[in-house]
């Protein structure tokens, strides 16, 4: 029959083992700034709500650029450079999971992030696909040479010519 001890034992590595497998399957994020949730990762989806800047929650999914949150009772998308993965609000330390904070070492994490998208991936390529109505969308964009002039002049702007590096107007033909 086994002891008190070794059933606790037991009990504690069962929970240890779950919390390990709970915290792989979600990492947890602080909003970095005031963010617009989505229900689907695009611009156009409708939004879920907007989340204040310092806001918690849990990574689910990532796709491209984008990456699926729950915060509270909220789930949805927003752009993934608008978030801090594995950190919690103003705990300065970049370990990610329950057993990470727990037991690892307090570290000082130094990270770099710009605005824009951090690129695509070999998945992304796999899955891209021509869009006729995104190229007409961008075409529908362009100004012709006549409105682009009138809408400078209206904004009091002159055309001004720029001479390429290493040119003077003198060894123009």
């Amino acid at each position: 029959m086994p002891t008190f001890a070794t059933r606790c034992g037991g009990v504690l590595a069962l929970w240890c083992l779950c919390a390990g497998l709970t915290a792989a399957r979600a990492e947890s994020v602080t909003l970095e700034r005031d963010s617009v949730l989505r229900s689907e990762p695009r611009t156009e989806a409708a939004t879920v709500a907007n989340l204040p800047n310092g806001s918690t929650g849990e990574a689910l999914a990532r796709q491209g650029a984008w990456v699926q949150i729950r915060s509270g009772n909220t789930t949805g998308w927003l752009y993934s450079f608008n978030v801090r993965f594995g950190a919690v609000a103003g705990s300065g330390d970049g370990v990610g999971s329950v057993l990470g904070r727990v037991f690892g070492p307090r570290q000082r994490v130094s990270v770099t992030s710009t605005i824009g998208i951090r690129g695509l991936d070999e998945e992304d390529l796999k899955q891209a696909r021509f869009d006729d109505g995104q190229v007409r969308q961008l075409d529908s964009f362009a100004a012709s040479r006549d409105q682009a002039q009138s809408h400078a002049g209206a904004a009091g702007l002159d055309a001004a010519r720029v001479d390429y590096f290493g040119e003077s107007s003198g060894n123009r033909p």
